[in-house]
């Protein structure tokens, strides 16, 4: 009778380590670690939040690496407790660059918007000080500026195109490229600016 007993428990014991030994993947939380990843790339993280990203799929890669090595064991020995540790950290990470793509693009679309409004501003500003000084006889009949008021006011046609560019960049949500072209071309135009005021300033036009 009591080795019975202890041929049962022996066998217990067996068939409980053999149940843990012969773990399976948490496919469920895989599944759900992938998903996030795809959410957050979805929100354009790779653009937009790349660190975040970086460490949400070397977070995945960490979870790759674990469960390939659990797959290598022999199944007995295979367990996926620090498996599902790392898809836990995965899925997080994964969420918090969801959530920094999201606020990555929606902090390049306002820094565009502004880029493009100080652009435009500028372009009002020296389209105002030409219209004034155009209108202003001595400054109309002086050779010295003449020249340079023709070609100023070439170049301030030729902005105005490229001002529509900025704002189909913008529609288009290339934000970083609206932002740069934005900054480029209120850069060439504050010299001008710059001039006609002084041009106004000298001959005095109102």
């Amino acid at each position: 009778m009591r080795k019975n007993q202890v041929f049962v428990g022996v066998l217990l014991l067996v068939v409980a380590v053999m149940a843990v030994g012969c773990a399976k993947p948490p496919q469920q939380e895989i599944d759900g670690a992938k998903a996030a990843l795809t959410a957050a790339e979805q929100s354009e993280a790779p653009k937009y939040a790349a660190d975040a990203w970086d460490k949400a799929q070397q977070a995945m890669n960490a979870v790759n690496a674990e469960l390939e090595a659990q797959q290598a064991k022999f199944a007995l020995f295979r367990s996926y407790t620090k498996a599902k540790q790392l898809i836990a950290d995965a899925t997080n990470a994964a969420n918090a660059a969801k959530d920094a793509g999201i606020a990555g693009k929606e902090k390049a679309k306002n820094d565009a918007k502004a880029a493009i409004d100080a652009a435009k501003a500028s372009l009002d500003s020296a389209n105002t000080l030409f219209a004034d000084i155009e209108k202003c006889g001595r400054a109309k009949r002086a050779k010295e500026v003449r020249k340079d008021l023709e070609t100023v006011k070439g170049n301030l046609e030729s902005y105005k195109a490229t001002v529509a560019d900025l704002d189909s960049k913008f529609a288009k949500e290339d934000f970083f490229g609206a932002k740069a072209a934005a900054e480029t071309l209120k850069g060439q135009i504050d010299p001008i600016a710059s001039d006609l005021t002084g041009i106004k300033t000298k001959f005095k036009c109102k």
